[in-house]
């Protein structure tokens, strides 16, 4: 799986592995913010200052910066300081890759935040969590974290941070290969932005090339066409609009088979000062030497990506990259390092499956199956007639236990409803025989009496009362038989 890299509002909080441009913290646009009457928007914009110093400055520059910040948050008496203190402290760990640092402090600006009820605080923190578990490979507690800022934002009535949460958890799904699921967040993200008629270009921009990178890696050429269309036509937006572009542009290029022409393409935006070149990058060209038959080309990239440490935290790349170089080695006859690099791209792929089952969801589930069954087939290659006879007697020997689970469980029902039959059947009719048979005996008898007697209108009275309680005995005793026959339909 390829890394993807999303906009810069959206990976402010990640921008510690980028190299950066020193620039200097400007305290007047800070006193600015500090000295706003409106405390939302005072938070809000303090919080966007926060990430930007963070993002365009060294981190050998921060300390001084941190002081500053405190010192003035001290003057104008901030509230929240706490939270906004162990917020500044949790992005400088980051800046240093002290990412369990940055998480464990985080933690503790949540925690204050919850005690002040502060809902925007607690988005922009878990949102920040939620980046810092992507980064460090914890999937199911980024998913967690992001799903909770979204709560926060929908609390907020925000439409514009429910779609970055979005595109957020459509980044996540994409980067463990589930392409529908983040599809299906970022057509949410998308349907949100036309609804609450939300005008900046850029979220568009940037919705457009994500739904690109999953039709590329998914193989949809005509619908990969389509948004890169919608990229080319766009008339603004942020400068990550260039780079859209021209990745798409070359994408299209590898769906198409034109390897040459990819290859070209992605050297050339090596030198293009307006490209942000990235791994991402690295890794497309990587295939497209391999698809072309370079293949050493492709072995001298990828072994310089696998020793990049920045990938040790993201086993979905990594045994992509191992599975090529398998292929590769394969190709190249050297069987020996082919199993080598397919037993590292099923170590990988156990890895990434551990955190994948933590997801729990059925998607996630066939997902799992799909990779365990590609890699296990390549880790076993010279093995496949053996394994595919155990598998064949496994699932015969399972087809069997369940018709004869099946068949007994049938026959046990028929079993039990035929006693159940019989004993419902012998119960009514003791009923019937003994209950109602009584009652109506009585009733007989007292009309034969009354037949037979020579003062009717007399005897009638004295046993009125004796005819009336023996027809309600009968009564009584048919509804108890109308009340069985009911509750065992």
């Amino acid at each position: 799986m390829l890394t993807k890299i999303c906009f810069p509002f959206l990976l402010l909080f990640l921008a510690f592995h980028l190299k950066a441009a020193p620039t200097l913290v400007k305290p007047d646009s800070l006193i600015n913010i500090l000295k706003l009457k409106n405390e939302d928007l005072k938070e809000r914009k303090l919080i966007n200052y926060l990430r930007n110093v963070w993002q365009e400055n060294p981190a050998n520059s921060l300390v001084g910066a941190k002081h500053e910040l405190d010192k003035l948050m001290l003057t104008y008496k901030i509230q929240n300081k706490e939270a906004f203190d162990y917020f500044i402290e949790s992005l400088y760990q980051s800046q240093l890759v002290n990412m369990k640092a940055a998480e464990s402090i985080l933690l503790k600006a949540i925690d204050v935040a919850q005690k002040a009820d502060d809902d925007f605080l607690l988005y922009t923190f878990f949102t920040h969590l939620g980046f810092l578990q992507t980064y460090t490979g914890n999937t199911i507690d980024a998913v967690s974290s992001f799903r909770i800022a979204k709560k926060e934002a929908i609390t907020l009535k925000d439409a514009y941070l429910e779609v970055l949460i979005d595109i957020n958890l459509s980044d996540i799904y994409y980067r463990n290969n589930l392409y529908n699921q983040s599809l299906f967040y970022l057509t949410q993200a998308l349907w949100l932005v036309n609804k609450h008629n939300i005008s900046e270009q850029r979220l568009k921009n940037a919705i457009y090339n994500n739904k690109a990178e999953n039709y590329f890696r998914m193989g949809n050429i005509d619908s990969l066409e389509k948004y890169n269309t919608m990229l080319h036509d766009a008339k603004r937006g942020t400068f990550r609009l260039y780079i859209y572009r021209k990745r798409t542009d070359y994408y299209l290029q590898l769906l198409r088979h034109n390897y040459s022409d990819a290859i070209k393409a992605v050297i050339a935006l090596q030198k293009d000062t307006l490209y942000r070149y990235d791994t991402t990058d690295e890794q497309n060209l990587a295939d497209a030497y391999y698809n072309a038959g370079k293949l050493d080309s492709a072995k001298n990239i990828i072994n310089k990506l696998l020793a990049d440490e920045a990938q040790n935290n993201h086993p979905e790349v990594k045994l992509h990259l191992y599975r090529i170089l398998g292929q590769i080695a394969e190709q190249q006859k050297d069987y020996k390092q082919a199993g080598y690099n397919f037993k590292m791209a099923m170590q990988q792929s156990e890895d990434h499956i551990a955190r994948l089952t933590k997801v729990g969801s059925v998607s996630s589930e066939i997902k799992i199956d799909e990779m365990q069954g590609a890699y296990l087939h390549k880790e076993e290659v010279y093995q496949r007639e053996r394994q595919w006879l155990i598998f064949m007697v496994i699932i015969a020997v399972l087809t069997i236990v369940i018709v004869a689970v099946s068949y007994r469980g049938a026959r046990q029902k028929r079993y039990y409803e035929r006693i159940l039959f019989a004993t419902r059947r012998e119960e009514l009719a003791f009923i019937n025989s003994h209950e109602v048979r009584r009652h109506l005996s009585n009733i007989l008898g007292i009309v034969n009496m009354l037949k037979s007697s020579e003062n009717k209108c007399e005897d009638y009275l004295e046993v009125e009362d004796y005819l009336l309680t023996a027809a309600e005995d009968l009564d009584q005793s048919i509804k108890n038989i109308s009340e069985k026959l009911d509750s065992h339909a």
